[in-house]
């Protein structure tokens, strides 16, 4: 329930950020404008106004992080090291360009992630031959992967290790410790989707369709 709630306020930011402060603006002007009397209404009136107040600046920050976090993983997925799990180097996903790509970042221990693979192998499956490259990328090592298909599910998307700079800052690390994030790319290498959190298998098809 976290990440689905995560997915829905980075996702929507941009919209409820300007609603929420709106709707805060318009409280504090209707309790200025009908100021009430008696103290313990001007107490309930006070608390109210506090209340609009902090609730805009939540939101604000919440725009404020939302951006940061998706320019963050923008910059990440342009500087990965990246290694296939059968030794071959890929360098970087921009070698990938002329595909569309969808980048997910994963993790063995990562419950949403597990439950994710299998719509994972489905688009692999789906769209080989259309020029689409499912890649999932994890910065734990090739054993782990190689316990976790033995164990729980064989991966039939491109799979490979990753390598990057440390986190700086607390946002860095949210973005950087994000479990899963799907970046979906164009065949020019562009990001046009960031999604936090599990996905479905038929948004994430929805999404490399806007883009074939």
């Amino acid at each position: 329930m976290a990440d689905r709630i995560a997915s829905f306020l980075f996702e929507h930011a941009i919209v409820l950020v300007p609603a929420v402060v709106v709707t805060a603006a318009v409280a504090l002007f209707l309790l200025a404008r009908h100021w009430p009397r008696t103290l313990g209404r001007r107490l309930a009136s006070g608390s109210v106004m506090f209340l609009a107040l902090a609730i805009a600046a939540l939101a604000s920050g919440l725009l404020y992080a939302e951006r940061n976090i998706r320019s963050i993983l923008e910059h990440r997925v342009r500087t990965l090291s990246l290694q296939t799990r059968n030794g071959a180097p890929l360098a970087r996903v921009a070698d990938l360009k002329g595909e569309v790509v969808v980048l997910n970042f994963w993790a063995t221990w990562c419950g949403p992630c597990r439950a994710e693979m299998p719509d994972l192998n489905r688009l692999s499956d789906r769209y080989a031959a259309r020029h689409v490259t499912v890649l999932a990328i994890t910065d734990e090592p090739p054993d782990r992967i190689a316990l976790f298909e033995k164990k729980v599910l064989p991966l039939r998307m491109r799979v490979a290790t990753f390598r990057s700079e440390e986190a700086r800052g607390g946002l860095a690390a949210m973005a950087y410790g994000g479990r899963p994030t799907t970046v979906v790319l164009d065949r020019d290498g562009e990001v046009k989707d960031i999604f936090i959190g599990r996905q479905s298998y038929e948004r994430l098809s929805s999404a490399i369709d806007d883009l074939l």
